[in-house]
């Protein structure tokens, strides 16, 4: 399959330092592509770029084969590409499905007069999003927490509601910023198992993380990290038997 996104010899710079250098990265539509390395090795700062918040210093972001490198967030957003963060960043005052329904104001097109007069186009509208709201709240398991608000979840269950408002986007790339991180072993499970449907459906993933074992069971192809460069790329199998890359990660014995 073709790719859908590329960066090509992309680099951060923040004043003297040197967040990412030269990355050149490919992901393949419909697999999950990782991004793992030691702490401060440049990760977020990468998955920032790609999602507008940085702009590059250097180098350059396709999408589809279009430049987005000096794109704004709302913008490359729009274009189909969403994420998620480290830290979760709910709407606490909002309900668990009208998390989601934040996601589903781009496909409603009634006009404003529409929803003043309270007109039937609106309310079919309202209804349709609705229900694929809960659809997607279905998908991350969460279809029994509807009217919860997010703070009365447990942790893994807060994780997930990102993913679902994520994905209500009905994105063409779907970034995920360490999913996994802080879990219970419970916890892990159920986002694993969020996981595979995603990649049974063919959703087209960054996944960046620490955990090992998740980068194992969910990616199809993974690339390293270090000092703010790629060290190695390839099948998980393959990556974690690489000097360089044990070298990084537990540091030289020699």
């Amino acid at each position: 399959m073709a790719n859908i996104l590329e960066t090509k010899a992309l680099t951060k710079r923040f004043g003297g330092i040197v967040a990412n250098h030269g990355i050149n990265l490919a992901i393949e539509q419909g697999k999950t592509t990782g991004l793992i390395g030691p702490n401060g090795s440049g990760k977020t700062t990468f998955i920032n770029q790609i999602s507008g918040i940085f702009p590059p210093t250097s180098g350059s972001i396709l999408f589809r084969g279009e430049d987005i490198s000096r794109k704004p967030a709302c913008e490359i957003a729009s274009m189909g590409i969403a994420r998620t963060f480290q830290r979760i960043q709910l709407f606490n005052h909002l309900n668990v499905v009208e998390n989601v329904l934040v996601s589903r104001c781009k496909f409603m097109s009634a006009s404003a007069l529409d929803v003043a007069l309270g007109t039937a186009k609106v309310r079919h509208e309202e209804k349709a999003q609705f229900d694929k709201a809960v659809e997607f709240l279905g998908i991350v398991g969460l279809d029994g927490d509807a009217w919860k608000l997010p703070s009365s979840l447990p942790y893994g269950k807060r994780r997930a509601l990102e993913i679902a408002r994520a994905l209500a986007l009905e994105p063409s790339l779907l970034l995920l910023d360490e999913p996994a991180a802080g879990m219970t072993k419970e916890e892990f499970v159920q986002i694993l198992g969020i996981m595979d449907i995603l990649k049974e459906r063919k959703v087209t993933m960054l996944l960046v993380e620490h955990t090992m074992e998740f980068i194992r069971r969910a990616v199809d192809w993974v690339y390293v990290l270090n000092f703010g460069e790629v060290i190695a790329q390839g099948p998980f199998e393959e990556v974690e038997k690489d000097k360089a890359v044990i070298t990084a990660y537990l540091g030289d014995e020699e």
